[in-house]
């Protein structure tokens, strides 16, 4: 009994899993041959690569080119060698700042504050600085990009926040009148092998876009300037990311209505292998020739960059003997000039050309008379006054002037204080590298060097006290200037 039991059980396993396999059953499989692309026959689509220029055709320059590192700006120092080369072929330098304090002091002498992609906003006091440069004839470049934005992550919700590197250079070029704007352009019916990478092929007329055929950018921002010149305009099927539409007053450059500051929406094209694509060397070359085209109107504002002669020839006036201390103070102005590749030359006679350096006193002013003719300075012995353009009436006692003059036969600089005493402490000022204890209007600098005092109309000595507990302002940190072009 047991054992029919057992044959039932198995049965009633075995019978229905067998039914159901015939009842499924559609016969021996026959799997189609499925056919395999030609991979041998296929190929891929090469952009097209430029054919670099003859490097002896290159007009040599010189100039200081300036790349700010100091604004936590997301780019390796590997990304700009092509454009680092081009400078290098025309007889430019290039230089990096890494520190805010010392932006000032390097616009100084460089020719051109080349901005990339920033993390970090611009404030209010940096732009200011720049802008100064840019309107003594400096130039500014800046390339901003959108693939390189910052993320951050909110502490208390958790959610990232990509933050634009076009919120960090708007505050800047606002003062010039561009603006990137933070989306990116595309184009699905013409690309180089994507849909943010775009040609563009329209191309404002300038300098820079001289020999241009075609350009590929690569996730760019639109640029726009509404007083400047749109250099690279992209066709009607280019479109923004912001609102997919075409805005022919937008595009991948602008030039601002002056002509000094540049803006690119993408810096991708500068790097390998990018830079060759289309006419991109064509541009980066045209970049490096503008770069070294700043040209800064020399002032007071540049000090102590306002020699350009390899010989600064130092003239004293009768007052000023050549004593220990007035040596010791031309020795150390010898060692800041030896660093920037100049020369000094004591003269005794007072030089009719090059760069010069004259130091005098109040009281010798008639033997100056002709360096000093243009600056309309009137002495007034009743009242110890002097009377200086741009000024007007100011203290002799414990003030010392700054004379700039340029000219194509070289440019002076002329010292005058009450005393030579006080012509030894303005001395030693400039020597220091920084006029910052100096109020300067346009080319005329007055220094506090001493002990001053109130004055009167009628008055005859002045009444001597002391400026700030000291009798000798003391110089800022010694300078360490750079070569300038």
């Amino acid at each position: 009994m047991k054992k029919n039991m057992l044959w039932i059980a198995l049965a009633a396993l075995i019978i229905p899993a067998f039914a159901r396999g015939l009842w499924f059953y559609r016969g021996i499989p026959n799997q189609p041959k499925i056919s395999t692309p030609d991979y041998q026959s296929l190929t891929i689509s090469q952009p097209p690569l430029e054919t670099q220029s003859v490097d002896e055709n290159i007009k040599q320059t010189s100039g200081v080119v300036l790349f700010d590192l100091a604004h936590s700006n997301q780019y390796q120092a590997s990304e700009i060698q092509f454009l680092k080369e081009e400078i290098e072929k025309r007889g430019g330098k290039v230089e990096s700042i890494t520190d805010i304090p010392s932006l000032s002091y390097k616009l100084k002498y460089a020719s051109t504050y080349v901005v990339i992609s920033p993390a970090n906003t611009f404030s209010g006091e940096e732009s200011k600085i720049v802008q100064d440069f840019v309107n003594r004839g400096g130039r500014l470049l800046v390339f901003a990009d959108a693939t390189r934005g910052v993320v951050y992550f909110d502490s208390f919700s958790g959610s990232a926040v990509n933050y634009s590197d076009a919120s960090s250079v708007n505050p800047l070029l606002s003062l010039f009148g561009i603006t990137v704007n933070n989306d990116y352009l595309y184009n699905v019916e013409k690309n180089e092998g994507n849909f943010r990478n775009v040609f563009f092929e329209d191309f404002g007329k300038n300098e820079l876009t001289f020999g241009l055929k075609q350009v590929a950018l690569y996730g760019t921002h639109s640029v726009k300037s509404p007083s400047g010149l749109t250099l690279l305009r992209g066709t009607e099927s280019t479109l923004s990311s912001i609102n997919d539409a075409h805005d022919p007053a937008e595009g991948g450059a602008v030039l601002s209505m002056n002509g000094n500051v540049l803006a690119f929406g993408d810096f991708t094209f500068l790097t390998f292998p990018y830079h060759n694509v289309a006419d991109n060397a064509t541009l980066i070359a045209n970049i490096a020739d503008f770069a070294l085209g700043g040209n800064q109107t020399i002032s007071l504002e540049n000090f102590p960059y306002i020699f350009t002669q390899s010989i600064v020839q130092i003239y004293p006036s009768t007052e000023v003997q050549l004593t220990a201390e007035t040596i010791a103070a031309i020795s150390d102005l010898q060692s800041s000039l030896i660093k920037v590749g100049m020369a000094i030359q004591i003269v005794d006679e007072a030089p009719r050309e090059g760069d010069t350096l004259i130091l005098g006193t109040f009281t010798t002013i008639d033997e100056l008379l002709k360096f000093t003719d243009t600056f309309h300075i009137e002495l007034n012995e009743a009242s110890e006054t002097i009377t200086v353009k741009n000024f007007g009436k100011i203290g002799r006692a414990g003030n010392g002037l700054v004379l700039f003059e340029k000219s194509k036969k070289g440019n002076r600089l002329t010292l005058l204080a009450n005393n030579p005493e006080d012509v030894l402490s303005l001395l030693n000022t400039i020597t220091s590298g920084s006029l910052s204890n100096c109020v300067l209007q346009n080319d005329i600098g007055v220094c506090s060097v001493g002990f001053g005092g109130s004055f009167s109309e009628d008055a005859g000595a002045a009444t001597q006290e002391p400026i700030n507990g000291d009798a000798t302002p003391k110089p800022d940190s010694e300078a360490t200037p750079t070569p300038g072009g």
